[in-house]
């Protein structure tokens, strides 16, 4: 067998193993080229010793056609631009190259304009020398009905000495739709008090457009009132569904407001609001860009964060924290949970991530006394109690901190947080001790036991020495 690689211009067009005496032919380029192979020596059939002379390999090689007497065509369509108001023109560049080595006769083209006013075409013969291109410009406008888009397509067809070949290109004209809508809401608000909604709208191409425009209330929402102009125009079939209807001027603004107002506490999606317009016949729908969230807190005391710009709100141990946290675990505000009859309590800031062991927002914590656990004869209890924090398998930022009560009276060396995960190892944790020195606080990782401990005090032994005068 021999391996044999054709190439043309430095281009592989293939390789193949041809047999010796085989009768078959081997094709590549298109079954342009076919190779047969004779007289290959069969290696195995040589001595092993005596004469190494072999006859030298032949190949049949033939081609169908010779491509340098056929014309050879590329075609390319460019538009001016990535979306195009009805007012424009449409401008799409032509470039037809011959890339042949001959010239190329009665080139037919034809143009497909898809519904658009053609202005300006492509001609319908050409000539092209070898090497040589034809580049036009193709103009459009819009008719009176308009689609939401246009396929502009160019066909080429021509003739040489292997036949008749065809050759197309198409290029997609966007039209940009003729609306912009804009919904802002207030992003907090207290249970029973109001929240304002503003919505815009704008028609953007140089047309009239008929616009009705529709918008939801967030569930549990009530709509207090309507401050808008346009209040005739308030549909109020349902008792969670707005509508207006009106027209829209070219580069026309008209702008929506009212307020609304929910009793129940939490974080509430707000639907987008939808536009339909009705442009030269062609039906549109456009929506706000994003879906706000509305939260509203409870009407319970508050107390201002030390930079004096966040909320913090207070939760007994065990109070469902769903309200104050997103769908992704992230809470919405300064959140502290207090046991006061055990003297401890944590607080997470705004923007930590809550998740329990299922990696699903958590749904309350716990601050509960734990049994006493075994403790090293080296520390005693310097807090009130030990204290089990639950959930466990609960993952959270290290900025969440544990603060406890102390006893009134601190006897021995300064007393620590530590932590117990198994009841019987007890592991110290960075804590910062009160000015008065009666409390102490710790960042903490994980929920476990934990307690203030501390050492004994260290025995003195006093020597006196007795000198006479």
């Amino acid at each position: 067998m021999v391996l044999i690689q054709v190439l043309k211009d430095d281009i592989v067009l293939g390789d193949i193993v041809l047999e010796n005496n085989s009768s078959n032919w081997y094709y590549m380029d298109n079954k342009n080229i076919r190779l047969k192979a004779y007289n290959i020596t069969d290696q195995r059939t040589l001595p092993m010793f005596g004469s190494l002379f072999s006859p030298k390999a032949e190949i049949t090689f033939e081609t169908q056609r010779n491509i340098e007497e056929n014309v050879i065509l590329e075609l390319d369509l460019e538009a001016d631009k990535d979306e195009y108001f009805l007012g424009d023109e449409v401008i799409v560049d032509m470039d037809l190259r011959n890339t042949g080595l001959v010239k190329a006769k009665e080139i037919k083209l034809e143009l497909d304009s898809d519904g658009l006013l053609v202005r300006e075409g492509c001609p319908e013969k050409i000539t092209l020398n070898k090497g040589s291109k034809k580049s036009c410009e193709l103009r459009f406008k819009f008719p009176e009905k308009v689609k939401e888009n246009y396929s502009i397509k160019v066909n080429v067809n021509w003739k040489d000495s292997s036949g008749e070949h065809f050759l197309s290109e198409t290029e997609e004209i966007e039209v940009v739709e003729p609306l912009k809508i804009y919904k802002n809401t207030g992003s907090e608000g207290f249970s029973g008090s109001p929240v304002y909604v503003t919505l815009s709208v704008k028609n953007i191409q140089d047309r009239a457009v008929n616009v009705r425009l529709l918008d939801l209330l967030p569930a549990t929402f009530s709509m207090i009132n309507n401050t808008s102009s346009e209040s005739k125009c308030l549909d109020l079939d349902s008792s969670s569904c707005l509508s207006w209807e009106f027209v829209l001027s070219p580069e026309e603004k008209k702008t929506f407001s009212y307020s609304i107002l929910s009793e129940q506490p939490g974080a509430h999606r707000v639907p987008q609001a939808h536009a339909y317009s009705n442009l030269c016949g062609q039906p549109y729908t456009e929506s706000s860009d994003s879906e706000d969230i509305i939260t509203i807190y409870e009407t319970i005391s508050y107390s201002p964060y030390s930079n004096h710009t966040l909320t913090e709100v207070t939760l007994e141990s065990g109070s469902d924290l769903s309200a104050y946290l997103d769908s992704n675990g992230y809470a919405l505000l300064d959140i502290l949970v207090e046991n006061n009859a055990l003297d401890a309590s944590i607080f997470i800031p705004k923007g930590t991530r809550l998740l329990d062991s299922q990696k699903e927002p958590l749904k309350a914590i716990s601050i509960a006394e734990a049994d006493q656990p075994l403790l090293p004869g080296t520390l005693y209890l310097a807090g009130k109690y030990y204290y089990r924090l639950e959930p466990e398998g609960a993952e959270f930022d290290s900025d969440v901190r544990l603060s406890m009560g102390l006893n009134d009276s601190i006897e021995g060396n300064f007393p620590s947080i530590y932590l117990s995960e198994d009841n019987s190892t007890w592991t110290m944790v960075d804590s910062t001790l009160s000015e008065n020195e009666n409390r102490i606080s710790a960042r903490i990782t994980n929920f476990s036991v934990y307690a203030a401990l501390a050492q004994p005090p260290a025995a003195v032994e006093l020597y006196v020495d007795l000198v006479s005068s």
